[in-house]
């Protein structure tokens, strides 16, 4: 497992971070266990887990799972966004839903859709320590690893009454290191109002250019931590390239080593370690082929030079590729 360092933590950690957004939602509690305890041996120790996550259910699933190897790993959670509040006849369908998408793989995107993610609102700072009291306790843990506002407005990334609370939670040691997990647009907020941010989450994908542009606007860019390589349209992009597009993407694939005959998305995760290559890059991994695949992904060296060329091939249909959602053509 190629391992990356979290300053802030004193601590190396896998390049690649086991996102639990499913659990306990899509993913059976049965099936996601067998799946941590899978990666966990394989060498992931990054977890990346919130409140609303698998309909309010992951925190308390990953927290069983990872008993006994809890010094093992890193635990990033979050506060901002409240559990849903599930109707009990949506509790009772989930297991046939799971069923469903299982035997027809083409209702995931709209499952995905219809699902519950909780209640999006402005953070309160009266409400920060209770939400991270509530995760410790699901988690079974007295710490965690990282904090991080979930998909904040640039407003609450710079507010100082938030603050001033993950300050007192790191000063009482239930929380470690400090982050933003949203939009590139709130992590420049933060920035530019000098908030004490350790790690930076957000998506990232060739259809974009959010890390590039973040390490360019930051003056002392954090960790960043990236996901979305998978959730993005950017397969469907690449599959639709035909001709001299087709064929120049192709001859990036073969000059970088990789095979990308078999399906586009056999480029995505070459592109997201080589665009982020010193941070962790997160991707949801339950099916067991897939956990296999992705770590024999992580383990490999970022390849220089091949996440901008893949994004150049991917350009011309994108007019926009080069401004991350929420990011404004305009000098901010």
């Amino acid at each position: 497992m190629r391992m990356v360092r979290v300053p802030r933590l004193g601590r190396a950690v896998s390049a690649i971070g086991f996102g639990c957004a499913s659990l306990g939602s899509r993913i059976s509690a049965a099936d996601g266990h067998r799946a941590i305890v899978r990666a966990l041996d394989l060498g992931v120790s990054w977890f990346d887990v919130a409140p609303p996550y698998g309909d309010g259910h992951a925190e308390a699933l990953l927290g069983q799972a990872l008993r006994g190897r809890r010094d093992k790993v890193v635990i990033c959670t979050k506060f901002g966004i409240a559990a849903p509040q599930l109707s009990l006849a949506a509790r009772l369908i989930r297991p046939a839903a799971r069923q469903a998408v299982a035997t027809f793989p083409s209702l995931r995107r709209v499952a995905s859709r219809a699902r519950s993610t909780g209640t999006h609102a402005p953070i309160d700072p009266a409400t920060i320590e209770a939400s991270v009291t509530s995760s410790l306790r699901s988690l079974g843990t007295d710490y965690i690893d990282v904090l991080a506002m979930h998909d904040p407005a640039p407003g609450d990334a710079e507010n100082d009454e938030i603050f001033a609370v993950l300050l007192r939670l790191v000063d009482k040691g239930y929380v470690r290191a400090v982050s933003i997990a949203g939009a590139p647009d709130s992590i420049i907020a933060a920035s530019r109002s000098a908030k004490p941010i350790d790690i930076a989450q957000f998506p990232d994908t060739p259809l974009a250019n959010a890390a590039p542009l973040l390490r360019s606007r930051l003056p002392a860019p954090p960790m960043f931590v990236t996901h979305g390589v998978f959730d993005s349209d950017a397969a469907e992009a690449i599959a639709r390239r035909d001709g001299a597009a087709r064929d120049r993407i192709a001859a990036i694939a073969r000059h970088h080593g990789i095979d990308g005959s078999k399906s586009p998305s056999d480029l995505l995760l070459p592109f997201a370690f080589s665009n982020n290559p010193a941070g962790v890059v997160i991707v949801s991994m339950f099916n067991p082929a897939h956990i296999e695949r992705n770590i024999a992904a992580a383990t490999a060296p970022p390849m220089p030079g091949f996440a901008a060329a893949l994004r150049e091939a991917l350009a011309p249909m994108h007019p926009h590729a080069n401004m991350p959602a929420h990011i404004s053509t305009m000098d901010d």
